[in-house]
Parts: structure tokens; sequence; C-alpha cells
């Protein structure tokens, strides 16, 4: 039996950095929203009264998410590159009957969950994961092969393609604009032609952005109060207003940890979309800047830890997970200090949610095991 290596313990300590700061924080948005019942634009009866509502459910998704993060640091990738087809047609099968009536749950116009339990599990974040491993898998497995047009770049878009378009029905497109930038860097470190994929990509896309902007009434109203939030701060720019009084609270050194106003009802959606103006009115410019830096060492050391892998499949899977969750958080802190639009993406490792908390675990652990397998190598390479 061959001999595993040791997991990236740097990597795993971050993450455990992060994910504890997260509850934290959960704890810290969440319990006046909890208490009052009041939870975004329908309410949240069933939660009133206990103030620990959210953070009790942050910590059972924990602990699923550190069981998914285990079973895949533990999985040889043998597994992964054998059932990728697999994998992908259960990720596309949840994207489409998420959008059946009935099955797939409507709440703030988008159907983007499916109700499990008294739980609710969003089929695009998965589909993240599972796109990762797709492309990981045949570009490992059709070598020089994927260079050609034909038979290697155009067959991916097609997949790649269809996942964008099922989760931009929901309409999910901060969840789209992802998958899409997440497929891109791992198609480009796979060798592909860029003028290829800029041919194919670009300007399809950016039709159907400008279309999706200029039929979808509320995405016309996010760009323009992203342009200008103060021409309506008590309607099209409120979120976003109240979330720089929040950051401009915090000034250099916070108000402190639970201290924060803006959360009080204030600032909508304080523990998932706008945790991050939460950290700054709290924790200040200083406070801010070390979990950045926290966030930063975590992405470095799995482009580190990517870089230095000889499998292939290993190396584009594990790229594919760093870049899913750095693009998420700059979307998510973008949105939030105002320099890209609003769209509704948590904040990795640290907003409130069952399902994006579990892939960034799970992605945690693919990372892991990536690391494993270059600890195993270098063992090798020491001893032969």
């Amino acid at each position: 039996m061959k001999s595993r290596g040791v997991p990236d313990f740097f990597l795993l300590f971050l993450a455990i950095l992060l994910v504890g700061f997260g509850i934290l924080m959960v704890l810290s948005a969440s319990s006046i929203f909890a208490h009052t019942g009041i939870y975004t634009s329908k309410g949240c009866d069933y939660c009133k009264g206990d103030e620990l509502y959210f953070v009790k459910r942050q910590v059972m998704f924990l602990g699923v998410g550190i069981i998914g993060m285990l079973f895949a640091m533990n999985m040889p990738f043998a597994f992964y590159k054998r059932n990728f087809l697999l994998i992908c047609f259960v990720c596309l099968f949840l994207l489409v009957i998420v959008l059946i009536p009935g099955i797939g749950k409507l709440a703030n116009g988008a159907r983007s969950w499916i109700p499990l339990g008294g739980f609710n599990m969003q089929p695009s974040e998965f589909a993240k994961i599972g796109i990762t491993i797709y492309l990981a898998a045949i570009i490992s497995k059709k070598g020089d092969r994927f260079l050609s047009f034909k038979s290697g770049l155009f067959p991916a878009l097609v997949v790649i393609g269809i996942f964008f378009l099922l989760i931009a029905i929901e309409p999910d497109m901060g969840g789209a604009a992802i998958l899409l930038g997440t497929a891109g860097v791992v198609l480009i470190c796979g060798g592909a032609n860029l003028a290829h994929l800029f041919m194919l990509t670009v300007p399809p896309f950016t039709l159907f952005f400008i279309g999706y902007i200029m039929t979808k009434g509320h995405a016309l109203d996010r760009l323009l109060s992203y342009r200008d939030p103060w021409s309506d701060p008590l309607y099209k720019g409120y979120q976003l207003t109240q979330s720089f009084m929040a950051i401009a609270r915090g000034g250099m050194n916070g108000t402190g940890y639970g201290k924060g106003i803006q959360k009080y009802l204030y600032l909508p959606e304080a523990h998932t979309d706008f945790i991050f103006s939460v950290i700054a009115e709290e924790f200040g410019f200083i406070g801010t800047s070390l979990f950045l830096l926290v966030f930063l060492a975590f992405i470095l050391r799995g482009v580190h830890i990517c870089l230095r892998s000889k499998d292939m499949f290993a190396s584009l899977a594990g790229i594919g997970v760093i870049t899913m969750i750095t693009i998420q958080a700059v979307i998510n802190i973008g949105g939030a200090t105002g320099a890209l639009p609003i769209s509704g993406v948590p904040l990795p490792f640290i907003s409130y949610g069952g399902s994006s908390l579990l892939v960034c675990m799970i992605g945690t652990g693919i990372l892991l095991n990536v690391s494993r397998e270059v600890n195993r190598q270098k063992n090798l390479d020491n001893h032969g």
C-alpha cells in the first residue's frame, strides 16, 4: 500500500483561524436578528427569542464541513479521476431540479435552494467544486490533445456554458460569475489557447451580462446604486450606504467585538452578505487588515502547494479551489466596500450559510490532499 504524506499543517492552521473567526462573527452579527425574528424580507418567526439560533446552526454546518474536509483530504485522487463524470452529473442534476417549482425554494427573488428538513442546500455552491474536478480531470486525461480546439477546449466550454446558464436562470449572477472565473483560470493553467478562449467566451458572456442587466430591474438598480448609492440612500442605495456607515464607524481601532451598531437592524444581511462590514466596524482598520492578511496567507499557501505538485490533476483541482475562494472573497468584499456591485455572495469561511461553509471545507480538504501528495513525493525524492 502506497504511503501517504502528511498534510500541510500551516494551511490547516490558517483554515482553523478563519472558520473560528467566522463563528465568532456570526455570533456577533446575527444575535439581534435571531432575538427579534426580523430576518431579511420574510421574517424569521421560528428563530425569534433565541439569540444563538444562527451560530448554533453554523456550528452544526461546521461539524458537517469537518467531515467533508476529512473525506476530501483522505480520498485518493484516483477516486476523483475515475468518478469525475459522476460528480459532474450529480452537480448538474441538482442545478436542474432546483429550478423546478415545488422542489427549489424561492427566496429573495431567486430559486436557488433545495429544502432538506430544516436546512437549505444551494446547488450552485457545489457546482463550483464539480466543474473544477471535471476540468482538472479532462485536462489531465487528454494531455496534449486538450490543446486541440475541437476535441479539447470546445467540449469543456459547452459544459461550462450549461452550468453557467443554469445558475444564471435561478438567478444567481454572483455564483455564475464565480463559476465562470474559476473555470477560466483552470483552463488557462491547463494550457488552453488564450485566443480561442477569449473569442469564445468574452463576447457572448459580455452580451449576456448586458442583456441581463437591461432586462432585470433589480440588476439595473444594483448597478445604478453602485455608481451613486447616496442618490437614493433610503431605497436603492440603502444596503451600500449602511455598509459605508459601518466601515466608517470602525475607524482605526474599531468599536470592539460585539459593540457594533449597524447590525442592530440597520445593515441588511449583516451575518451573510455584509458580515465584512461588521468586521470593519468592530475591529477597525487594524483588525480588518489582520483578518485580510490571514486570508491572503491562506490563498498564497494554497497556491504554493499547488505549484509544487507534480500531478497535473491535483495541481489544477487545487488551483480551482483557491481561485473559487479568492474570487468569492473579492466579490463579497468588493460589494461591501462599494468597489464592485452588490451580488449577494457570502464571504468564504466567515458568512453564515451551510452550503458555502461546507464547500469551503471540502475545498480545504482537497488542498490538504494535494499537500499530502506533495509531501509524499518530497519524502520519496529525499530517500531515493
